[in-house]
């Protein structure tokens, strides 16, 4: 018999989506639960993303006119698996997203909007619009003591929504943005994870920071417990129906990153405590693992200096690449990819590997722009009028610039000519830019056509910007059945242990299918997970 300091019912790991779901789930089934946080801040990886939500025949759909059906995301999934996606965990996935969609919004007070951006690969069969949900703006009010606690966006940390995005707010406007501050409000993934919280604390569920989860306890071959650090001291505490794990992914810890993942990481974009504590838990008590080799690439960019929880920050790219007058090339100066396409995909292929050269000819990478391109966009932190800032190279002509940077100047000149005689003729022939709905959605939306995205580079100065490897997140670990149980290295269900989010092994496989790709998954299977444990009788 295990001695503890303290017993619950249900111990969850990790404070973002997929935990405070699954804490809310289980709560609202029965169970006392607790959630452990590793960090001072509550919210994880979801707290600083863009809050979508990936859920396929979600009930907001009709209200932009949209529509879809079980059959027809399934086969949309299916035309993204390439023979690496779960096609069982997806039905699972299909099938509860929708009930879980409602289940949020009737147990806590967030509210959701469809979004009209499209997925990520639109013309695969089954692709649509829609899918795409994401919170209304939401008062921290509510949050209490854990208001000042909420994991804050370092990128957007603005209130604003996507709905703003869409209709053309003024980000910067003072007197709108100022009013929502002194109201309180958050959007995106911080309204996301702030409404969860609060839906969670509403229902009894108690929150405890800067306690890091370190082992598994098993009796009789169930988990029953953990073992986590707080300040210095080690405490045990046991887990009457389950332990939920849900701490995220590992791309902060270079030796899991290089002994699983399959491309290099340079540029991680999420809280740098995601090293891998779950999936190292799972791995000492036999788990079976799961697509490991992956992450949700995004090409990303970074500002020397800055900082977030003591680590260089990067940024993720997004209308740097899909505005007109902007291409990336690679250390040859060529073109290698559709660079208004979707940030998963564009991201894997800096990963291409040349066997004659045995290396990475697309890293690295760099967005080249012209002053036209500059006068027109924001360009990361930098808005139309501003100086060009020092980590911006800057140069008369794309020679020189070429020189600034590294890059065959011969072929820079070759790729951009190239590329403006397609212009010219409104079209991509190399790489299909502007051919997709994904590509316009994320253009410039006063111009027409594949002209959102397509514009001449042909006015100096000309300017550079390195693009490195990133990663939103790592999307492998534990292996899940459609319970959400962590699966044994021999094929049964591990007794009382359950996992859910990034932290997880990815049903997905290489695929990303649309905004939210994650954080969808994440509350599904988070709360599968808080249904399952709560449901299964006290084992002490």
């Amino acid at each position: 018999m295990q001695s503890w300091d303290e017993i619950v019912d249900v111990v969850v790991v990790g404070a973002g989506a997929a935990g405070v779901c699954a804490a809310l789930s289980a709560q609202h089934h029965g169970a006392k639960v607790l959630v452990l946080e590793r960090s001072a801040k509550l919210g994880g990886t979801s707290a600083v993303s863009g809050g979508g939500v990936w859920i396929p025949n979600n009930h907001h759909m009709g209200e932009i006119g949209s529509s879809d059906s079980r059959e027809q995301a399934l086969t949309y999934l299916h035309s993204l698996s390439l023979g690496g996606m779960d096609m069982e965990l997806a039905e699972v996935f299909v099938d509860e997203a929708p009930g879980v969609l409602r289940f949020v919004e009737d147990e806590t007070s967030l509210s959701f909007s469809a979004i009209r951006r499209p997925d990520y690969q639109p013309e695969k069969p089954g692709g649509t619009f829609g899918r795409s949900v994401t919170a209304e703006l939401f008062p921290t009010a509510g949050l209490g003591d854990l208001r000042p606690h909420l994991r804050q966006a370092p990128c957007i940390p603005i209130p604003v929504c996507w709905e703003d995005i869409e209709r053309g707010l003024d980000m910067l406007d003072p007197v709108v943005i100022g009013d929502r501050m002194a109201k309180g409000l958050v959007g995106l993934g911080m309204a996301l994870m702030a409404g969860l919280i609060k839906g969670a604390l509403d229902k009894g569920v108690v929150f405890r920071r800067n306690a890091r989860a370190r082992r598994l306890m098993i009796e009789n071959d169930a988990v029953v417990g953990l073992e986590y650090e707080s300040e210095g001291q080690t405490h045990r505490i046991g887990a009457r129906r389950g332990v939920i794990l849900a701490s995220g992914g590992f791309e902060w810890s270079e030796g899991l990153v290089k002994d699983h993942v399959a491309g290099p990481i340079e540029a991680p974009l999420s809280p740098p405590f995601n090293e891998g504590d779950g999936l190292i838990m799972a791995m000492e008590v036999h788990a079976a693992i799961a697509n490991t080799n992956e992450a949700v690439w995004m090409p990303s960019i970074c500002i020397p200096g800055e900082e977030y929880e003591g680590r260089q920050l990067y940024r993720l790219t997004g209308s740097e690449r899909s505005n007109p007058r902007s291409i990336m090339v690679n250390r040859a100066g060529q073109r290698f990819v559709n660079e208004a396409h979707n940030y998963n995909d564009v991201g894997r292929v800096m990963h291409n590997f040349d066997a004659m050269t045995f290396d990475y000819p697309n890293l690295p990478a760099w967005i080249i722009v012209d002053q036209s391109y500059m006068d027109s966009y924001p360009f990361a932190t930098r808005f139309p009028g501003d100086p060009i800032p020092s980590w911006i190279e800057t140069a008369d002509s794309l020679r020189e610039l070429a020189g600034k940077i590294g890059v065959d100047p011969d072929g820079l000149e070759a790729a951009v000519e190239r590329y403006n005689a397609h212009v010219e003729q409104r079209c991509d022939p190399d790489f299909g830019r502007g051919s997709s709905r994904y590509d316009l959605a994320y253009g410039d939306q006063s111009r027409e056509g594949a002209l959102q995205t397509l514009g001449p580079i042909e006015r100096g100065p000309f300017h550079a910007c390195r693009v490195y490897s990133g990663v939103l997140s790592t999307k492998g670990g534990p292996k899940i059945n459609a319970k959400s149980e962590v699966m044994n290295v021999r094929g049964g269900a591990i007794d009382g242990l359950y996992a859910a989010g990034n932290v997880s092994g990815g049903f997905t496989g290489m695929a990303y299918p649309g905004a939210g790709g994650n954080l969808g998954p994440g509350l599904v299977f988070g709360h599968i997970a808080g249904r399952n444990a709560a449901a299964v009788g006290n084992r002490f």
